[in-house]
């Protein structure tokens, strides 16, 4: 009996750990969720008046998960102050440098890391004539649906990652941001005719409940980056007295 006292003491200590171990990790998980900014804290040493805005770096290639990223980025931070130059005249600018080649390169390198190196950035300010580059790369992009008979809610997950850097491929500033949004509750009990896809969306048919819209989620992200982005440095007003003399 003792013996068996023992090994149930031993398995009930294991079984604590492992609820510790599952609730650390779940913890760890949420505080992934949301946003992580950082800014160079040097940043009005290197004043920057131009910024172009590359396509964004997506792992599978779909072009239609590309176009709403750079639609709702550009939107998004297109009141900073600087002059833009959007992803379509890059995009245009780059093919002709150096064709479809350069452009898999640049989104192979931002696949690996979400910013540009100093080689790089030289280049492609150049290419597009500006002072900065801003890159971001779709980590997630994704719309969970229910089937027919499953109870719970739909779901829209996207996150991005974002780098600003100089033509010298200075870091000026960075950003990690996850977003999921749940739709409504789904009840299987409930005249469920089903779910139309179009695209990347979904939309429901009946009572059927469809995954948020991918552009209301990257619109709430983008929200937050419109008030974290760096604004356009102003010049000091001249000195009226000193203007005078």
């Amino acid at each position: 009996m003792p013996r068996l006292r023992r090994i149930g003491s031993v398995i009930a200590t294991l079984a604590l750990a492992v609820s510790v171990v599952v609730a650390l990790a779940l913890a760890a998980e949420k505080k992934q969720t949301g946003d992580r900014f950082w800014t160079a804290p040097d940043l009005a040493n290197y004043p920057v008046t131009s910024i172009a805005l590359l396509p964004p770096a997506t792992y599978d290639g779909n072009i239609e998960a590309r176009k709403l990223v750079e639609v709702a980025v550009g939107a998004a931070l297109k009141g900073s102050g600087h002059r833009w130059a959007s992803p379509f005249m890059i995009r245009d600018a780059l093919l002709r440098s150096g064709g479809d080649s350069l452009l898999k390169a640049v989104n192979d390198k931002l696949l690996k890391n979400p910013r540009v190196d100093s080689l790089d950035a030289a280049y492609l300010c150049r290419q597009t004539r500006t002072r900065a580059l801003l890159t971001v790369r779709v980590d997630q992009l994704e719309q969970r649906t229910l089937e027919l008979d499953q109870s719970g809610k739909p779901a829209t997950t996207v996150q991005l990652r974002g780098a600003l850097v100089d033509s010298t491929g200075r870091l000026l500033w960075t950003v990690y941001s996850s977003e999921t949004v749940e739709g409504a509750q789904q009840d299987p009990s409930q005249n469920v005719i089903g779910v139309k896809a179009s695209g990347l969306n979904t939309t429901s048919v009946g009572n059927a409940s469809a995954a948020p819209p991918i552009p209301e989620v990257l619109a709430k992200i983008c929200r937050r980056w419109t008030e974290a982005f760096p604004a356009k440095a102003v010049p000091p007003a001249a000195d009226s007295s000193a203007a005078g003399k």
